[in-house]
């Protein structure tokens, strides 16, 4: 034992002179000594643990530490010394634990209580940083570098580097692309694994948006044949993943989208500044986009790219239609860089696209899939369609593929403004068309014919155009008759195409329906929906009118019918099953056979201009049933013909006006007199949109909008705008307008009400708007934030070209708006409503004014708005729609009007909305002053507090009030009290409390009309209650101020 504390005492002396690596030997030699204790063992290994810390060997610091403290677990300096090692080593979780326990043992030892400082001071700042944005995307990088790190960690860590992006925004993108991780993200685009690519270039996508000197620096590191090269993968994922990052990528060198916003806020600028002078020629309000010098050449040179590989063999049917519509947003002057001439003028790009069509009808036919269960006959497989001709193949494409590209074509024709650029355009197609048709293969012939039905789907001119050349229309006509049932199928769809515009196909129709009668009677669904569709418009070329019936009684009911079977999938001879047997819409999907689906519904939409063809369809469930789920499959051509037939069968068309002048002047020069069919009767109108509401109309609006009809090549302003007046129809049935909120019509008509829609659209759907507002609480019509943003469509409203009806159902549905909150009446304010406002309280019509006014006093509770009439408390609150104030304020003056309203007893309701109005602002000192000053206030105020009902009284009596206890308002009090308006009070301060056998008054039942009569009296007494508090408020101010002594107010 003695040659162990010897051993042990050396140890310590060399550790005092700093001999640190001989004091751990010679404590080695103790432990390993056989007459050691347990007790001098555990001291030797904290003196152990010291010489490691000194060294910097903390995890043997920790180790002989612990096994000290095995031996003594109360021995608090190899805890410390532990804690200290732990520290040191970054292990911060474990050096919490033992200073806690630490502060158990000893509580008063200054060294613990510093540590526990110390250490929890790291803590905090290590979580702190963490926490940070720094710190996340540190920790998210630490994983992406990890070489062992799984492919699901590495999602995870790029996920929410995503998040983190579209959080922060700028911030984060900054942080991002600088962190020396980057390297490896760019990596990572070459990973095998198809989805977490698809990741990263989401994460960059995001990144770049943020600038377009991230875009391009992104463009030169990865080259643009690596992006291409991607495109063409075989797997739809890594192609369809990267046609989405294109975007972002042009949308990051072009800066298109940073351009739209600007451009639209400064016409929306515009169209609020009243100071510019009104001119019928379009001002140059924002300058035309123009390229960056800096990015013109890698944007053309992705654009080229796009363009070439729109027409390649290699691409999959959905990257080509992504990279279409890609270049539909990105080319056009409406939606992009206005990059159309140098799209016409580059070599072969608009054949490219000629090509695509021609291919994209093809593939449409071979892939027709036999309908109705019946076998296939015995010559399909010999001609199933199109064979692969020269070109090396046909293209794979989609359902959609053809209306994308004359979707794309249109736009481009329609921004060339020269005629030499459109005759060039022109003349590009026409000699596309004409090289196919001189080629000595009739399937040439056949795609001439499916371009020729391309350009009339999109560019109707050139279509046109290259139809009225000699023999062109006869060749069609003779490929009707075709062997081969693909060949007669492109010839229809083409002929069918052509035939839009009534006065430009009567040629057509002429010499086509012989060739439809005889292909009606085919035996293919295909030609023979096709032929039908024709037969369809032929007998409809009268429209609505009910008196010009193209084709004998009947007959378009029978067309119906057959539109009927192709839509439901039924034979034509199974008249007993179409009758009888339910119909099972699971198989109605597989008629997805889009092109037949699309032109029956074409079909009906043609046929539904006949009054019998709407009664026949709306009583048939199936079938109305079997168009609902139309909207559903995708189908960008069928959104029209969709759109046009629900229009038609809830009568949503806009109708002009035919005054009695009109028809008298109509019979004197012997013109035709449109007549209405019985079923267009408005009682039989609203029976059928009843119906259709109830078969469920809401949903196949919502799916055709949100599917069909937003950020898609379908999305075009004239179809939304049906789709907004197809909304407004079945929004006026009263008792329908909770089936459509509960379908999301309130989220769908805000989008139609501001977004890609015509004026007429955005009108007819912000009308829809208000009626939805003003039938019940906004908060459940249109939960969350979005109760705010259905101001400003309903705000459009107020304009003054816009119909009274308008007019007056804006104001109502802003009146509940503004009962809200502030929140809401900020917004209103905010948007330049006030003044909007305050122009139909001038109005002359009765219902306007009033409407007006109740909407002015629910705007009152705003201090903004007290300020605009003239209020001079400071606006504390709110500054953003103080700043504005300026322009809010109309000048006029609204006190004085509201105080001459207050005698038009002939309108109860306008006196109780002048009064709440006025009471309402009344706590202002300003208004006071505004008030006073019209001419015989005081007789004015005297008869609204004499008025007969207790919710005009109620309102007098608070207005009285504050003209007396508002503070610096005494000389008011002392004229009061002086004058008949003491008596006034009194009278209110002493009415008997109403009972319940107590009678309405007239004005009271007026103004409760429509409410069960339990309702209007406790109103009525609560006002009454409240008048007589608001009365005793005033008398008791007055008795303060010594003008009255208190037994009198008493």
């Amino acid at each position: 034992m003695g040659m162990v504390d010897e051993l042990k005492t050396k140890a310590n002396a060399l550790f005092s002179k700093g001999n640190v690596k001989e004091a751990i030997e010679i404590y080695e030699k103790c432990l390993s000594h056989p007459e050691i204790d347990k007790n001098l063992e555990e001291i030797v290994k904290r003196n152990l643990a010291q010489c490691f810390l000194n060294l910097g060997n903390y995890d043997q610091a920790i180790e002989v530490a612990t096994e000290a403290l095995a031996l003594l677990p109360s021995d608090t300096k190899a805890l410390y010394r532990r804690c200290i090692a732990y520290e040191k080593s970054g292990n911060l979780r474990d050096a919490i634990s033992d200073v806690r326990r630490l502060v158990q043992l000893d509580p008063k030892n200054k060294a613990i209580k510093d540590l526990a400082f110390r250490l929890e001071s790291s803590v905090m700042a290590k979580k702190e940083e963490a926490e940070s944005l720094t710190g996340k995307i540190n920790s998210m990088f630490s994983i992406l570098t990890d070489p062992t790190a799984s492919d699901e960690r590495m999602e995870k860590a790029l996920n929410n580097l995503i998040a983190l992006n579209n959080e922060e925004k700028a911030a984060a993108s900054a942080k991002i692309w600088s962190h020396p991780g980057m390297s490896q993200i760019f990596e990572l685009c070459n990973h095998p694994k198809p989805d977490l690519v698809n990741l990263v270039l989401t994460l960059l996508g995001s990144i770049i948006k943020q600038n377009s000197d991230y875009g391009l620096r992104l463009l030169n590191t990865l080259s643009p044949q690596y992006f291409i090269r991607r495109v063409f993968s075989p797997c739809n994922d890594a192609s369809a993943g990267m046609c989405k990052f294109l975007r972002c990528l042009l949308e990051s060198l072009t800066q298109i989208s940073v351009y739209r916003k600007a451009r639209e806020a400064a016409i929306e600028a515009d169209q609020k500044d009243k100071s510019k002078p009104k001119s019928f020629l379009p001002r140059n309000i924002y300058p035309p986009y123009k390229l960056d010098e800096k990015v013109k050449k890698p944007v053309e040179e992705v654009l080229c790219h796009i363009i070439r590989a729109t027409s390649s063999y290699r691409l999959e049917a959905s990257a080509r239609d992504t990279l279409l519509e890609l270049l539909a947003w990105i080319v056009p002057e409406a939606t992009g860089i206005a990059w159309s001439r140098q799209f016409v003028a580059g070599e072969g790009n608009i054949e490219r696209l000629l090509e695509v069509a021609a291919a994209a009808s093809a593939s449409m036919i071979t892939q027709r899939p036999v309908r109705g269960g019946r076998t296939a006959s015995a010559e399909a497989p010999e001609a199933p369609g199109l064979p692969e001709i020269s070109r090396g193949g046909v293209l794979k494409t989609s359902a959609n593929t053809r209306m994308t590209v004359a979707c794309l074509l249109s736009r481009i024709f329609d921004d060339l403004h020269s005629d030499k650029d459109r005759q060039k355009f022109s003349q590009q197609c026409a000699d596309f068309i004409l090289d196919l048709l001189t080629d000595k293969f009739i399937e040439s012939k056949v795609e001439a014919a499916a371009v020729i039905g391309t350009l009339f789907s999109g560019p109707y001119e050139v279509g046109s155009h290259v139809l009225s050349r000699e023999g062109i229309l006869e060749g069609l006509l003779l490929l009707t008759q075709a062997e081969n049932v693909a060949y007669q199928t492109v010839a229809l769809d083409t002929i069918i195409l052509a035939t839009n515009k009534k006065d430009k196909c009567m040629a057509i129709i002429d010499q086509a329906v012989p060739i439809l009668r005889s292909l009606y009677k085919s035996s293919d669904d295909a030609i023979k929906v096709r032929a039908l569709v024709g037969l369809c418009k032929l007998g409809v070329l009268g429209g609505t009118d009910a008196s010009s019936p193209s084709m004998a009684e009947g007959s378009t009911v029978i067309l119906t019918k057959a539109c009927r079977r192709l839509l439901l999938g039924q034979q034509s001879g199974d008249n007993k099953a179409e009758a009888e047997t339910s119909v099972d819409f699971a198989r109605i999907g597989p008629l997805s056979a889009a092109n037949s689906t699309r032109w029956a519904v074409d079909g009906l939409a043609f046929l539904s201009l006949a009054g019998e063809v709407k009664e026949a369809i709306v009583k048939d469930r199936d079938l109305l049933t079997a168009i609902y789920k139309v909207a559903e499959m995708g189908y960008f051509d069928a959104a029209f013909p969709l759109a046009s037939l629900l229009a038609n069968l809830t009568n949503s068309f806009e109708e002009k006006e035919i005054t009695p002048e009109m028809v008298e002047l109509a019979k004197f020069t012997k013109q035709h007199i449109p007549e209405k069919h019985e079923a267009d009767d408005p009682k039989v109108i609203a029976q059928r949109r009843q119906t259709m509401i109830d078969a469920g109309l809401p949903s196949c609006l919502f799916n055709l909008t949100t599917k069909l009809l937003t950020n898609t090549v379908a999305s075009q302003p004239g179809i939304r705008e049906l789709v907004s007046r197809i909304y407004l129809s079945c929004a006026e049935c009263v008792d329908c307008r909770g089936v459509l909120v509960s379908a999301g019509a309130g989220r769908v008509l805000i989008n139609l009400a501001l977004e890609n829609n015509t004026d007429g659209g955005k009108r007819a759907a912000a009308q829809a708007l208000a009626k939805l507002t003003i039938t019940a609480d906004p908060r459940l019509t249109f939960p969350g934030q979005r109760s705010l943003e259905v101001i400003r469509p309903i705000l459009q409203l107020l304009n003054i070209d816009c119909p009274a009806l308008q007019n007056f159902e804006a104001l109502l549905a802003l009146t509940n708006l503004a009962s809200l909150d502030d929140n809401h009446r900020s917004r209103i304010i905010a948007e330049g409503g006030l003044p909007l406002v305050e122009h139909y309280m001038f109005e002359e019509h009765k219902q306007l004014r009033r409407a007006a006014v109740e909407c002015f006093a629910n705007l009152a509770q705003h201090h903004a708005t007290v300020i605009a009439c003239g209020g001079t408390l400071p606006l504390e609150e709110h500054v953003e729609v103080g700043r504005k104030l300026p322009s809010l304020a109309s000048g006029s003056e609204v006190v004085k009007l509201l105080m001459l309203y207050c005698l038009e007893e002939a309108d109860v309701a306008l006196v109780r909305a002048a009064a709440g109005a006025l009471a309402t602002m009344s706590y202002d000192p300003g208004i006071i002053k505004k008030i006073v000053a019209v001419n015989k206030w005081f007789d004015i105020l005297q008869a609204v507090a004499a008025h007969p009902s207790s919710a005009i009284q109620h309102r007098a009596a608070f207005l009285l009030r504050n003209l007396v206890v508002v503070p610096g308002e005494r000389g008011l009090a002392e004229y009061l009290a002086q004058s008949s308006m003491l008596e006034v009070l009194m009278a209110l301060a002493q009415q008997p409390s109403l009972s319940d056998t107590d009678p309405f008054p007239p004005e009271t039942v007026v103004l409760s009309q429509g409410r069960p009569k339990d309702a209007i009296r406790r109103e009525a007494i609560k006002d009454r209650e409240k008048t007589k508090e608001a009365a005793m408020d005033a008398l008791k101010k007055l008795a303060e101020y010594g003008l009255i002594k208190e037994a009198g107010a008493k």
